[in-house]
Order: structure tokens, then sequence, then C-alpha cells
């Protein structure tokens, strides 16, 4: 694919290098805040190659398939890198004898990394290594605001979210629930999010408070009903699917609701 950037990188551009990727995120279709999630997990990983690797590499950032993708390439011997990464699953690789593996680990960058990108590929070699970070750019209709709808069933209120949700409306959800907390302490909660069209890092910390504000709520349970799949695989990836109750259709999910209880898990 035909970049729209290209650049090297080494220990006097990573500043440029942000400014560079910001431009060009936004301009390809990437919100604000998702063009923002880009430039730290872009700037973690060359910041990478410059501390931990050869110190000098290359950035290529296109667009595919609704997607926008960014590559950052090590172009000699990565000093840090000998797992590899394929499709966002940390796992071991022998493929480089002698060297440590990639820490993804809490607080790391690449760690921070994975919890930015919509998909991760880490790529280590002998002669170099390679990341990409995938980013998704929505569907025709996805700038359509957020909404929620609320209705009953089988005694358990269903939240219908439609639209973007980001760092400015997930607070829309965490003050929906909290009204209906504060009406019924044990409510149970089903939130069907096949309406979603778009999510950011914020958008998922908003899940994320709104679990946890349940989960301090004794007696009330909350259940996630028809996650897009690429939000399964986002949470999957991030390790943060199991925080989560998951089920099928919301009907399906308010009836499995047990007063008081968490429901079973489904994925």
């Amino acid at each position: 694919m035909q970049p729209i950037l290209e650049q090297a990188l080494d220990v006097d551009s990573l500043y440029r290098l942000r400014a560079s990727v910001a431009a060009h995120a936004v301009q390809a279709g990437l919100s604000q805040c998702r063009a923002d999630d880009l430039v730290i997990a872009a700037h973690e990983l060359a910041a990478n190659v410059v501390r931990h690797g050869s110190g000098r590499g290359r950035l290529r950032l296109w667009k595919h398939e609704q997607m926008l993708h960014c590559q950052v390439t090590d172009e000699g011997i990565a000093e840090t890198a000998d797992g590899t990464e394929e499709s966002g699953r940390n796992t071991d690789a022998g493929s480089v004898p002698g060297k440590p593996t990639w820490r993804i680990e809490p607080g790391h960058g690449l760690w921070l990394v994975r919890q930015l990108a919509d998909r991760t590929s880490l790529h280590p070699g002998t002669s170099g290594s390679t990341a990409k970070i995938s980013f998704a750019l929505g569907h025709p209709g996805s700038a359509e605001t957020f909404t929620l709808a609320e209705r009953s069933s089988s005694g358990s209120m269903i939240l219908a979210a439609t639209g973007n949700l980001d760092l400015n409306l997930a607070g829309e959800l965490t003050d929906a629930v909290e009204r209906l907390l504060a009406g019924d302490p044990e409510a149970r909660l089903v939130i069907d999010l096949a309406g979603l069209t778009f999510w950011d890092a914020f958008g998922l910390a908003g899940l994320l408070r709104v679990q946890a504000r349940v989960a301090a709520s004794a007696g009330a349970s909350l259940i996630l009903a028809d996650m897009p799949d690429q939000l399964a695989l986002h949470l999957k990836e991030t390790g943060l699917a199991d925080r989560f109750t998951v089920a099928g259709s919301p009907d399906d999910a308010a009836g499995g609701l047990p007063a008081g209880g968490e429901g079973s898990c489904s994925s």
C-alpha cells in the first residue's frame, strides 16, 4: 500500500515525528482523540527503537480497509526484542535465542501501546524488528452522535447504546447508570452495544467505570450484550475481557440475570 507518511526516525526526530503522525492521522479520518492515541502509541514504539534498539528506524503510515496502519521498523538489531506478538496475543517466542522477550507489562511502553491500538503485531528479527499498530477509521455513518435508549425486560433495565462512545460521551453512559442505581441500588442492568459504530480508549474507560460502579452497589449486576466483534477483540487483546460479563441478545441477557447476581458469562 502507498504510505501517506514515511519518515526516518532517530533520537533527534521524535518530536518532529509526533507532529507529522498527528497531522496525517486526523487528515486520514481519525477523530482527534484517536489521533492522540495513535501519536502516543507511535511515540512509544519509536522511543523503544531509539532507547533499546539500534537507535534508528523508519515509520510508515497507510490506510487500508477502514483501518489506519502505522508500522515502526528498527533498522538494526533491537536489544530487547525477542518475543513475538501476533494479532495482539502475547506469546513467548524463541525465534531469536539469547535475547529478552518484549516487556508487555502494566506501566511499560509496549503495554500502553496495546491499550491504545485496536490491533497490535510485533515481529522481532536478527536484522531488525517491526511493530505494526492499527486503528479503526469507522464506517459510513460512524459520525452519528451517541444516544442511549432505555427499556425494561424481564425485570432488567436495558440501555441500548448507539453511535460513538468517546471521551465526550462516555460520561453520558456513566451518568445514566448512576441515575438508575440511585433509583434502585440492586438494579439489573444490560448495556446493548450492537449499535456502537465507534469507540476509543476513553470510551472503554467509561465502560470500566460503569462496571466498577455496578460492582460497588451490593446486589446490582451488569451484562454487556450484542458486543461488536471488533470491540470484543479489542477487549481480549488489552486483557480487559474478563472484567465484564457478556452475552448475546439483550433480552436473553436480561432473562439470564438472577436477582442480585452477576449473570453467566458467554462469549
